[in-house]
């Protein structure tokens, strides 16, 4: 009786260990597949509306020099002031609108009349504004109220920041206002040097610098934004999708992203939702992309059995990122739509 004992217990023992090593291998297999997923990284270029955007449709600009080199800010009191042309910066301010052609008419104006002694900008009134943008026949003025040079004493040999500061107003007409002031804005460069000669020659270079700094919130632009997409290599849809992305075929990715929407796996049904949103993006079809995301997020969640309630499977934490990247992105191509309009083109 004993050994009967003794043997059931030793088969109770080898039926638990044999049980254990099933789960650990079960578990271990499951970590070996879900750790082939991950997410690639893609960067993509996407014009962006402009910073300041016209009231009203504007197709001429008007560039003039409000600039006198005693109305200058130093940042501090140690700096040293190299002296900036700003005949040189207002042309090219004028040259940058002129090149980027969006605009059907620019016009320079010499400078405006203001006494050459004062310290300080010289901020244009409203009835000032009418009268030039009437004068020049343009729909708007770009005002150079400063620019500077300035570095920091140093010993020779020893490097120091060189900064070129522009300080620049636009300003719209209003015939129905005697009074307002314009947008005030702000750009700087920074350069390094290491003595007197290497600032000299920088300073040449600062007009057409800060010119394309200038213009850059008055136009739209292409800025790089980074998108990601999930991938696994032992998964066949995942993997062909990759190359079709890279060779940007992005029906030939959509293709294979479909395939896995009616996988019995939950977490290929989530990718495959969150990965047609980047389809649909690059696409031009917001809406479709947002909708796709809260798709993949409704995929994140199951019902738990015991208790009946909904709880989370998989991280949405990529999904809320991209979904909330989305909804900027539709209002920027509502701009967009909206300048280009504006401008008649």
């Amino acid at each position: 009786m004993k050994d009967e004992s003794r043997l059931q217990d030793r088969y109770k023992k080898v039926e638990v260990a044999s049980k254990l090593s099933s789960l650990i291998f079960t578990l271990s297999t499951f970590l070996l597949f879900t750790a082939c997923s991950e997410v690639l990284y893609l960067s993509v270029e996407q014009m962006v509306p402009p910073e300041i955007m016209p009231a009203k449709a504007a197709r001429s600009i008007g560039v003039v020099n409000n600039f006198s080199r005693h109305n200058v800010i130093l940042v501090n009191e140690d700096a040293v002031l190299f002296p900036c042309d700003a005949d040189s910066v207002k042309e090219q301010i004028a040259l940058s609108f002129a090149d980027a052609g969006v605009l059907d008419r620019v016009v320079v104006l010499d400078s405006i009349l203001y006494p050459t002694d004062s310290i300080t900008p010289h901020i244009l009134t409203q009835a000032e504004v009418n009268d030039l943008c009437t004068y020049l026949d343009v729909d708007m003025l770009y005002s150079v109220d400063y620019a500077c040079v300035t570095t920091n004493a140093a010993p020779s040999g020893i490097g120091r920041p060189v900064n070129a500061y522009l300080c620049s107003r636009i300003y719209l007409p209003d015939t129905d206002t005697l009074s307002g002031s314009g947008t005030l804005d702000k750009k700087s460069l920074e350069y390094w040097a290491y003595d007197t000669a290497e600032v000299r020659l920088f300073v040449p270079l600062v007009p057409r610098l800060l010119a394309e700094e200038a213009i850059e919130p008055c136009m739209p632009a292409w800025k790089e934004r980074e998108r990601v997409f999930y991938y696994d290599r032992l998964c066949y849809p995942l993997r062909e999708a990759k190359v079709y992305v890279h060779e940007g075929n992005w029906e030939g990715a959509a293709a294979e992203w479909r395939t896995m929407a009616a996988s019995k796996q939950r977490l290929r049904r989530f990718e495959s939702a969150y990965n047609m949103a980047l389809y649909y993006e690059m696409t031009d079809s917001i809406d479709q992309a947002i909708a796709s995301l809260d798709l993949a997020a409704q995929l994140a969640m199951k019902k738990n059995r015991k208790t009946g309630a909904t709880e989370q499977a998989i991280d949405t934490t990529l999904v809320g990122g991209y979904r909330t990247a989305l909804v900027r992105r539709k209002q920027e191509i509502a701009k967009i739509d909206r300048y280009f309009s504006q401008m008649g083109k």
